[in-house]
């Protein structure tokens, strides 16, 4: 109810109706996902190998919450791990990016979570699984000063290590570069265009729906001009993956000019119609990095 409340508050005060992530739902979630889901569960409950490998694409990654990338193979090493892992969930929301993607988040063992699942010619099976720190303290309010108003941002603003192998991959990079270029010279209303309305950030800082982002970035602009933000983390490796009118993106990130990564992110593009926005952003930190 609170958290309706403050969203209500933050559309006043951006002159917009309010468009709740609960009504911006696309359509229904597929059964099919539903049953390979269930499916999943029941394989992991019983640490049944053969039938969990079915049910996860072969490029499948978990990403625990301290950046430990396990692949398929590993998965199935650990399964017992990743069932554990994968109990207890509550606070569940699941959407239907287009009908070829299933975004789940919610939370398990004091972490959030985020899973994204992929239609394939044989089904429905995994694509990614990451889990993300919940912040001890909430993120401030009041955003920081840039430390240098006067800083370049080439990787990730202008160019990145990664060539779009399709015109889907190409629409959905250059959204988010110009997402980059919206967020390091604070430019709200261009950022609230190209990003979707079902659009979360999720890091082990916060837990930030699109209005949320927005209005911070008018708080920026408002406190610091349009050099009011330091450039973001350089793009050390990227991987991009298209379904239909649904991308997905993982990268390995790091401060600017590092070459060893710090960061492991998932984002995801969907393009209704009106071209390629981004929908989800989750990342964690790789510790000991």
């Amino acid at each position: 109810m609170k958290r309706s409340l403050w969203l209500a508050l933050i559309a006043l005060q951006m002159g917009v109706a309010l468009i709740t992530p609960t009504a911006m739902r696309a359509a229904a979630v597929d059964e099919g996902y539903r049953r390979a889901e269930q499916s999943l569960a029941e394989a992991l409950s019983k640490r049944d190998a053969k039938a969990t490998a079915a049910l996860l694409d072969d490029r499948f990654q978990w990403v625990e919450y301290n950046g430990t990338v396990n692949t398929k193979t590993l998965v199935l090493e650990k399964l017992a791990q990743f069932a554990s892992d994968n109990e207890d969930a509550s606070e569940v929301r699941t959407d239907d990016l287009l009908g070829g993607v299933e975004r789940v988040l919610g939370v398990h063992h004091n972490l959030r979570f985020a899973h994204l699942w992929v239609k394939n010619a044989s089904g429905w099976q995994a694509f990614a699984y990451l889990d993300i720190p919940i912040p001890a303290e909430k993120r401030q309010l009041t955003p920081k000063p840039p430390k240098d108003p006067n800083a370049d941002c080439d990787n990730p603003c202008r160019s990145v290590p990664y060539k779009p192998e399709n015109e889907a991959q190409a629409g959905a990079l250059a959204a988010w570069l110009r997402l980059k270029n919206d967020e390091w010279h604070p430019n709200p209303e261009d950022w609230a265009a190209h990003a979707d309305g079902l659009h979360e950030t999720i890091s082990p800082n916060d837990d930030e729906p699109k209005l949320q982002h927005v209005e911070r970035l008018k708080e920026q602009l408002a406190l610091y001009g349009e050099h009011g933000a330091d450039p973001g983390e350089n793009v050390i490796t990227m991987k991009m993956y298209d379904f239909g009118n649904v991308v997905i993106q993982e990268n390995l990130q790091g401060p600017q000019g590092a070459v060893k990564p710090a960061t492991w992110v998932m984002r995801v593009f969907v393009n209704r119609g009106d071209g390629w926005k981004i929908a989800l952003s989750a990342q964690t930190k790789i510790q000991g990095n």
